[in-house]
Formats: structure tokens, C-alpha cells, sequence
């Protein structure tokens, strides 16, 4: 049986969200959304119900130090857990995914505000797509 995968890339300003099916190969970028505008739950039920989702895997800096992002993502997580409690999480490095992201942007030539717009979805599914990789069978 495979699980529906929703990789959540929680950020202080932009959240950005992307699917797989696991096991899988493929991932998704689905939408990008201001973090302090609208509610970041409403959206994830959304896309829990549309999508059938069975695990989330929110993103995480692996660091030697930690910070108020890392903070803000355990805290995120933990009210997640509590809305969701039928649905797993596990955190997964989402280390310069960001950057990579960004790079994958420019290369396509999209303008910047669109770029803006789905930069945080392509980090998503650039961590998923990293989640798939390491846990092939």
C-alpha cells in the first residue's frame, strides 16, 4: 500500500506545499502561500481532503545550531500534529532547498513575481523529491 505525501516547507513569510505518492519517484509543487496571511490549516485540510493525504513530511533546517525558524517550525508541527492527529508527520532536511529552488526559477527565466509565488512549492518539492531518493527501497 502506498501513502499520499504532503511535504510542507513552513516558513516565517511563505509556506509552500507539494504532493508524492510513496513509494514514488515523482513529486508535485502544488501552491505557495503567505504564511501570515489567511489560515495555514484551512489550507492544509484542504489539501489533505483534495489529495488524499496519508503522512506529512514538513521540512526541516538539519543544523548544528538552531534558531527562531527552527522554532517556528516546532511549533507549526506541533499544532499540525494536534489538528491532525490521524495523520503522521516525520521532519526530513530541507537544507539550501531554498536556494536550489531559486537557481531552478532563474534558469527558467519566470518573473519575479511569479517566481516569488511559487519559489517556496518548488523548495517543497525539491524535499519530497530528496524524501523519495533516500527512502527507495
Amino acid at each position: 500500500m502506498s501513502d499520499r505525501l504532503l511535504c510542507i516547507d513552513y516558513g516565517k513569510k511563505f509556506t509552500g506545499f507539494a504532493v508524492a505518492d510513496f513509494p514514488g519517484f515523482t513529486a508535485r509543487a502544488l501552491n505557495t502561500q503567505p504564511t501570515d496571511r489567511g489560515d495555514i490549516f484551512a489550507t492544509v485540510r484542504a489539501l489533505v481532503q483534495n489529495e488524499s493525504i496519508t503522512r506529512f513530511i514538513v521540512g526541516f533546517p538539519f543544523s548544528d545550531v538552531e534558531g527562531a525558524i527552527h522554532h517556528a517550525i516546532r511549533q507549526f508541527t506541533a499544532e499540525l500534529a494536534q489538528r491532525f492527529p490521524e495523520i503522521p508527520y516525520e521532519f526530513f532536511d530541507e537544507a539550501y532547498s531554498s536556494q536550489e529552488a531559486d537557481a531552478l526559477m532563474q534558469e527558467t527565466g519566470i518573473g519575479k513575481r511569479k517566481k516569488n509565488r511559487a519559489q517556496d512549492s518548488e523548495a517543497a518539492k525539491i524535499v519530497l523529491l530528496r524524501y523519495l531518493r533516500a527512502n527507495e527501497k
